[in-house]
């Protein structure tokens, strides 16, 4: 269903009602705020008339009211689930959340541990105690979960990238771009992956780095010649490359032919830019930057 801006949810039929919720849990649809206005004036006037779906619905609303900061809703449908499933795994998940939501983060965690002990192959509950460690400010508790929680769910990348931001924090770059590593690894056409590593290697410096760095920007351009990101880090590696003191003389004369061709590329894309929108101010003194850019290395 296309979201519908401006609609009031209030007056929707019972019937519209359930199938809206049904099709929004189907989808991974989080519109809370327009789910709490469907329990609350249409399907809470009969709630047994959901039937089966009720125990999802009211999971769902709990949620959603977390979302909306209404945690009297959401102690209420706590109640009710807690009523109906005792000591269920699900129920005291959505009671963690309802201390994360309340900023209460020591009872959250502790009852993700259990829930880890319980279901250790949950990746679920790990995501959320690791949340609750990244709000309490305990990086390395963090970093030490994420790490053990990788043992075990290799592919997950957004694992590999929170875990390489933490890293980064903790200004630990050969480990965070080891976790970048694992990235392309697993996806090798991500310009995206190539860029954060080349950014790191940059970031290092050294001849080394430098070269590493302009073969990971030059993947990434290869991929996606439009990627700027990647076109300006070709640039300025190879231009870094061409003035290093410790490069060899033949490296030099070929680094700084690779800065030129970076930057007559970078320089034809601002332009396809200005051809469309010639008023565009930013792409302007862009290209008055590379023109000076391109003067000085001819020099």
């Amino acid at each position: 269903m296309a979201p519908r801006n401006g609609f009031d949810w209030t007056n929707v039929s019972f019937e519209e009602g359930m199938t809206t919720l049904k099709e929004w849990r189907e989808t991974g649809v989080r519109r809370s705020e327009e789910v709490v206005e469907i329990w609350e004036h249409v399907l809470s006037r009969s709630p047994v008339s959901l039937s089966d779906q009720l125990w999802l619905v009211y999971e769902q609303v709990c949620i959603a009211a977390l979302d909306a900061s209404r945690f009297d809703l959401a102690s209420e449908c706590i109640s009710r689930l807690d009523e109906r499933f005792p000591k269920s795994s699900r129920v005291s998940k959505l009671i963690a959340m309802r201390y994360e939501a309340m900023e209460n983060y020591n009872a959250a965690a502790e009852i993700y541990e259990k829930l880890i002990e319980g279901d250790p192959t949950n990746n679920s509950y790990r995501k959320r105690k690791i949340a609750v460690m990244l709000a309490l400010g305990h990086y390395q508790d963090a970093i030490r979960d994420l790490n053990e929680y990788l043992k075990t769910f290799l592919n997950d990348n957004e694992a590999w990238i929170q875990l390489s931001e933490l890293y980064l924090h903790e200004n630990d770059i050969p480990k965070a771009m080891h976790c970048i590593e694992e990235l392309i690894v697993s996806s090798p056409l991500n310009t995206l992956f190539l860029n954060r590593l080349a950014d790191m290697r940059y970031t290092i410096g050294g001849v080394e780095n430098l070269e590493l760095a302009a073969s990971y920007y030059g993947r990434a351009t290869a991929l996606n010649p439009s990627d700027l990101h990647a076109q300006y880090g070709l640039f300025l590696c190879s231009l870094n490359l061409s003035n290093h003191s410790k490069a060899l003389a033949e490296k030099k004369k070929e680094s700084t032919a690779a800065a030129g061709s970076a930057l007559e590329r970078i320089t034809a894309r601002y332009q396809e830019i200005l051809s469309s929108q010639p008023n565009n101010p930013s792409a302007k003194l862009n290209l008055a930057a590379l023109q000076s850019a391109k003067v000085k290395l001819a020099k």
